[in-house]
């Protein structure tokens, strides 16, 4: 079954906000797409009644297995149209996601497999996130925030928070970009900034950043074993009250 635009926008937004950690909260879905809560909530009725979501008014929305596989198609689109937006068009970092945000809609499968195939299967979007494969398998980041890091702790970037243009081009003048490795060289109290060495560059980084970077053990940039889409009932579990 063909989904909307909109829809398949809703489940998107719905994987991505659980599988960040976070939950799929009507506030939460509304300021990620930008519409209002009335909308939102709405929409989440809609999806419940395609069997798409599990919904309960104000306990937040989870996806179903066939919602989790229709948001991976999504995601998959999107993180592809990224990688050769970058790669092959050299467009920057932070201009991709608002483009891929309107091609993933258009693109049909073939050019989908296109990129895969002269990409070489990457694994990874130009911000990190592993790029679900065309059997709905997605890898498993074992990472943790900067901010999580300790003083002495030596690291390689593994994904950044991709929402915000301004921050990704500072990211990348600070080579705070994935794969970089980054020693933790000071780390003061109470959420005092991070003194880094990036590169053999020292780093002043304040508590914003250090929470928009994730980060790991070097040798564990690998991701751990994907599983298929339908596993474990989709989307986590539904998140509280708004």
């Amino acid at each position: 079954m063909a989904l909307s635009q909109p829809v398949e926008d809703y489940l998107a937004a719905i994987y991505r906000a659980v599988h960040k950690g976070g939950q799929a909260t009507t506030s939460e879905i509304a300021r990620r797409l930008n519409v209002s809560a009335a909308s939102t909530t709405h929409m989440f009725q809609r999806l419940a009644q395609e069997g798409l979501v599990r919904y309960k008014e104000y306990s937040g929305v989870s996806l179903t297995e066939a919602g989790e596989v229709a948001a991976l198609d999504v995601i998959r689109r999107h993180r592809l149209a990224e990688r050769f937006l970058t790669d092959v068009l050299e467009i920057p970092w932070d201009r991709v996601d608002a483009l891929a945000n309107r091609m993933e809609h258009a693109l049909p499968a073939e050019v989908i497999q296109g990129f895969d195939r002269i990409l070489d299967n990457p694994r990874t979007c130009p911000h990190g996130y592993p790029i679900p494969d065309a059997h709905g398998q997605v890898a498993l980041l074992s990472d943790r925030t900067l901010a999580e890091a300790a003083e002495g702790d030596e690291l390689t970037v593994s994904r950044v928070d991709e929402d915000d243009p301004a921050l990704l081009r500072y990211l990348a003048e600070a080579g705070l970009t994935p794969g970089q490795r980054v020693r933790v060289m000071r780390k003061p109290p109470f959420e005092e900034p991070l003194v880094l060495d990036v590169g053999g560059q020292e780093r002043t980084v304040g508590s914003r950043i250090a929470q928009s970077v994730y980060v790991c053990t070097p040798g564990d940039e690998g991701e751990e074993a994907g599983r298929a889409a339908a596993e474990g009932g989709g989307g986590g579990a539904a998140g509280p009250s708004d």
